[in-house]
């Protein structure tokens, strides 16, 4: 059984206060706006890096391409990668998998196969790559694509899963790099919850990386409400900051 767990992630909100210089004088909670460009900035920090690189996730190697995602910046690659509840001999869809180290954890953990789908030209070479590091070809599959669009109509898996860039901006367009953080007027946080039944198995599920922190949970609940699915909290994180930022797993299953 799922249970709300508490841990320190105080390294990753130091970096992110203390790099951006966004921690207000008066000690109070950051604003949201403070927080995005929080996240921002640690994104601009990581553009420093110019040739690919190494990190360890679980205890595991990972490479890490420029314009890429990185678990060296943002932890919740970790926190994800650890806590999805894999089923064993599943089918399962990533979207938006940076360097793959979620999905080539989910094979560790036990999952028969699966797709990696992301937008970012850059990151689908990283998943590449980080499948031939790993032995992963023919477990391990990735496309590039915008969410659900390089699947075929009848390719349908047990589980979907993404770590939505739960970041709400109002501007139009963002580089890709910045479309793993944030997404404008949650547009494609929309169209993955509504078209995502299309690709599930009978039975099959949509877990969603989230942070009611950093992102609209209202506007969640909605697209869950529209596309007619229930939705529900399987894990939770919070940092014992002063300042409590929450990263969560929800599941969100067909109506019945």
């Amino acid at each position: 059984m799922w249970k709300k767990k508490v841990f320190r992630f105080i390294r990753h909100f130091h970096i992110l206060f203390n790099f951006c210089g966004c921690m207000n004088s008066s000690n109070q909670k950051p604003t949201y706006r403070e927080y995005i460009e929080g996240t921002r900035r640690i994104l601009e920090k990581s553009k420093d890096e110019a040739k690919p690189y190494k990190v360890m996730v679980l205890g595991r190697e990972f490479i890490v391409h420029p314009n890429v995602f990185s678990p060296k910046y943002f932890h919740d690659t970790a926190l994800f990668a650890e806590n999805l509840p894999v089923q064993e001999g599943e089918e399962m869809l990533e979207i938006g998998p940076g360097t793959g180290a979620i999905s080539l954890t989910a094979i560790y953990k036990g999952a028969k196969k699966v797709v990696a789908i992301d937008v970012n030209p850059d990151a689908v070479k990283n998943t590449q790559a980080n499948i031939e590091l790993h032995n992963m070809a023919g477990k391990v599959e990735v496309r590039q694509g915008n969410i659900f669009e390089s699947l075929k109509p009848d390719e349908k898996f047990d589980t979907i899963f993404w770590n939505t860039p739960f970041g709400f901006i109002e501007q139009d367009e963002v580089p890709d790099l910045e479309k793993a953080v944030y997404d404008p007027h949650y547009k494609s946080t929309e169209r993955f919850i509504k078209e995502a039944k299309e690709h599930l198995k009978k039975g099959g599920r949509v877990l969603i990386g989230f942070s009611t922190t950093l992102g609209r949970l209202d506007l969640l609940q909605n697209f869950v409400d529209e596309a007619d699915l229930s939705l529900r909290l399987l894990y939770e994180v919070e940092s014992e900051e002063i300042h409590p930022v929450k990263f969560e797993i929800f599941e969100a299953l067909p109506k019945k």
